[in-house]
């Protein structure tokens, strides 16, 4: 999508990330001051008041005669989209939905000196924005932060942080990876089980995960011996969620299975083929797996209506990546199941069980999502393809009647590092920003009947060497600046490398975000 700029100006509205549509530079500046009136805008205005009280000590007043913001609906505008006119006199906001007023109001800030993202104190004063016009929307519904917090356990105040961020970048959907063979992270009332005992290991692999051999699918017998695990309550869990909903964000939960369920198998030794002694206490991928029987998927379907009932109205994620089927034939009442369905391979197996989840979720009224592992052996079309392997397979999810959330790990997976040196350890390195900045080019180079069922983007922090939120951020950006310019604007234009950014990223400096320095910097 092209975005054009108005009249050139060097200041303010040459920094805005994501890029609005247009900018058109006017006369005059608006001044919020000492006292300001805010009218309309429901959650989103209290996003902005929350802002310039924290920041400038901000009173908001009723009064006609102080400097106005102004909210006002208008259903012809697309959907997420905005109009925005700053003027001496004040600040009308027209926006479509609920979602384009926060979004607005996040280009507003921008428009205020980059202190606004801070605790303050400011001078009242000096909260000033220059005039102009805005119109906005963005060129993807789907401007998804993927998080793992099932390899290493990352606490509830980390996440309300990280949806602060996220909406300062327009992005709108926290995908949360919540169960793993490491730990699972979400209680269910009928299996307590569950985070009783799964979300605990007894220790972790030291150093680098030791590459794949005939043994990877077992635990290894030396760990650092410092048990790991924590998990969210219900009442946090919520409360994420409400925060979410407060800034224009949807809370999508994932329970991965059939594979990457050995966490529950130690809470449950009777869901698998063999018994686990505890979480996993290294990462590669776990040959053991949940055997497909009917209790089992007894015990798939309460998980997943109860993580319904915590999440509500979103679409559901039950994962479908990585699942080795050789314990599948070493099972009998696996094998009675295969014989039953007239299933011989370990894809018809797998296909067969991801066919009787799916359809349940979609039974609830709920869109769901699935790793693209599953085009393998087929889902139903109602089903959105997570494409995280080679690009190629976002096209070929498209073509085959599914809507597609485009992750290729190529260009999205941040648990990479930036730099090939001088950085903590991570499971590989590489990923520049320049790299992460050919996303775009990835989706416009589909064939058009192609590109209109994908439905957005994500970028995915896997948490194998995730210990900290400092170490999160570090990882997340700026590339997640440079994925919300891409999911937005459809351009990485301004966001290829950190000096293009650095205007922006004085604004994740005065929110204290702890974003990846150039190696010389650092």
């Amino acid at each position: 999508m092209t975005r054009t700029l108005g009249p050139a100006r060097a200041d303010r509205f040459a920094t805005l990330l994501p890029t609005p549509r247009s900018v058109t530079p006017a006369e005059g500046e608006f001044v919020v001051g000492y006292r300001a009136r805010v009218v309309g805008g429901g959650d989103a205005a209290r996003v902005l008041v929350d802002h310039l009280r924290n920041a400038g000590g901000v009173r908001i007043v009723d009064d006609p005669d102080a400097p106005a913001i102004t909210f006002h609906d208008d259903a012809g505008l697309a959907p997420e989209g905005y109009r925005m006119r700053v003027r001496d006199g004040g600040v009308d906001v027209w926006a479509a939905d609920p979602r384009g007023a926060h979004w607005a109001v996040q280009t507003l800030l921008q428009l205020l000196p980059d202190e606004v993202f801070g605790p303050g104190p400011m001078e009242p004063e000096s909260l000033r924005a220059p005039a102009c016009d805005v119109e906005d929307a963005p060129a993807m519904g789907w401007r998804g932060s993927h998080v793992d917090v099932a390899r290493h356990f990352l606490p509830i105040a980390d996440l309300h942080r990280h949806l602060e961020v996220m909406a300062m970048h327009k992005l709108n959907v926290l995908h949360l990876h919540l169960t793993d063979d490491q730990g699972w992270r979400v209680p269910i009332a009928r299996y307590p089980r569950l985070t009783e005992v799964g979300a605990w290991r007894p220790g972790t692999v030291p150093g680098h995960q030791p590459p794949p051999d005939e043994n990877d699918c077992d635990d290894v017998d030396i760990h650092d011996e410092v048990p790991h695990g924590g998990h969210y309550t219900v009442s946090e869990l919520r409360g994420l969620v409400e925060h979410a909903g407060r800034l224009g964000i949807d809370v999508v939960p994932e329970i991965d299975m059939p594979g990457h369920m050995e966490a529950a198998i130690a809470a449950y030794p009777e869901l698998g083929c063999t018994e686990v002694r505890h979480p996993r206490t290294c990462f590669g991928i776990s040959e053991h797996v949940l055997a497909l029987t009917e209790s089992t998927l007894d015990f798939c379907r309460t998980v997943l209506d109860e993580v319904m009932a915590i999440f509500p109205r979103v679409p559901i994620h039950v994962g479908g990546d990585e699942c080795p089927s050789r314990e599948w034939f070493a099972d009998e009442r696996t094998l009675a199941t295969m014989r039953e369905h007239g299933l011989t391979t370990g894809a018809e197996a797998q296909a067969w069980f991801e066919d009787v989840i799916c359809r349940h979720v979609l039974e609830r009224g709920r869109r769901v999502i699935a790793w693209d592992e599953v085009l393998e052996g087929g889902v139903p079309e109602e089903v959105i393809v997570m494409a995280w392997r080679e690009h190629e397979v976002i096209g070929r999810a498209a073509r085959a009647g599914h809507d597609v959330i485009a992750a290729p790990g190529a260009f999205t997976y941040f648990d990479h590092a930036q730099y090939d040196e001088g950085e903590p350890l991570a499971i590989g390195t590489g990923l520049t920003l320049e790299r992460v900045a050919g996303f775009s080019d990835v989706l416009d180079a589909l064939a058009p009947a192609e590109r209109e069922r994908v439905l957005g983007g994500q970028f995915q922090l896997w948490s194998e060497y995730v210990h900290s939120w400092a170490r999160a951020e570090h990882l997340l950006w700026p590339r997640g600046c440079s994925m919300a310019q891409q999911c937005w604007a459809g351009t990485a234009d301004g966001a290829h490398t950190v000096d293009e950014l650095v205007p922006h990223l004085r604004r994740l400096t005065a929110r204290g975000v702890r974003w990846c320095r150039p190696r010389e910097e650092a």
